[in-house]
């Protein structure tokens, strides 16, 4: 009780400190007090996601009509050495990489030059995505992402990207209800998206129609980590787009991508 007590003091003392911050600590406290009738779905939405997950290699071809050539981070050999090395020098610990070739791929082969994503964390999706990106004059990734809750952490998001790719970047720091507006106001249609923030049911309902709405006929839906409630199995079926499920790795049966392709014409 003591420590969940100290937990909470220092919550409200961290958002205390960030006003632009305030209206996701008041959207925190909404959920706490009355969750969504879906949060807690963890156990069916696995195994859902069990029952049709396929390998990141099969999700790409699927998607793109094509195997992937090589991982990404084979083919960017040195700058994810680099990017590596800057992380463990780092004092945060924040998410992992994810599914960086399906993303890699997919922009490539979509020649997608309008993306948004959600959520970057030391920002190895973002890395992906621009690297995709990177020999496309219109070219642009807009990124929206918090802090880590209770870490100094403010300074350290995106800290894998290199200054040489960051003429295509906008990161606007602010969570997904203040930050995905403006993100949509700036890019307007898009070609790609990926969700990677608020994992919540009621997160993941506010914001994936949005994105699909600013999604063109033919662009790609991203979500990660939806075997954390049905809110993508929900949200694909209310589209009516056949959902792609893919296993991040096939040591972990527990962590899913998810991905839809939205109908052309």
């Amino acid at each position: 009780m003591a420590n969940n007590l100290v937990g909470k003091f220092q919550t409200a003392i961290w958002f205390l400190q960030r006003p632009r911050l305030y209206p996701q600590a008041l959207q925190l406290a909404r959920n706490r007090l009355a969750p969504a009738p879906g949060e807690k779905t963890r156990a069916q939405a696995i195994e859902w996601c069990r029952s049709r997950a396929i390998s990141s290699d099969e999700a790409i071809e699927r998607i793109t009509g094509a195997p992937k050539e090589q991982p990404v981070e084979q083919k960017y050999a040195a700058l994810f050495a680099e990017a590596q090395a800057r992380v463990a020098a780092s004092p945060f610990v924040m998410g992992g990489a994810g599914a960086l070739d399906l993303l890699y791929w997919t922009a490539r082969r979509l020649q997608a030059e309008r993306v948004i994503e959600t959520g970057v964390a030391y920002g190895w999706s973002s890395l992906a995505l621009l690297l995709a990106l990177e020999d496309r004059p219109n070219a642009r990734l807009v990124s929206t992402d918090m802090p880590y809750i209770k870490a100094e952490s403010d300074n350290a998001v995106g800290m894998v990207v290199p200054q040489a790719l960051r003429a295509k970047w906008t990161l606007i720091r602010l969570a997904d209800r203040q930050g995905l507006p403006r993100a949509l106001r700036e890019m307007g249609s898009i070609d790609l998206c990926h969700y990677d923030s608020d994992k919540s049911y009621a997160g993941r309902m506010w914001a994936y129609p949005r994105l699909w709405a600013a999604l063109r006929p033919g662009g790609c839906f991203i979500s990660d980590d939806i075997g954390d409630n049905l809110g993508f199995h929900d949200f694909a079926r209310a589209t009516g787009v056949e959902p792609i499920v893919l296993r991040l790795t096939e040591e972990d049966d527990s962590k899913f991508v998810g991905a839809l392709l939205k109908p052309a014409g």
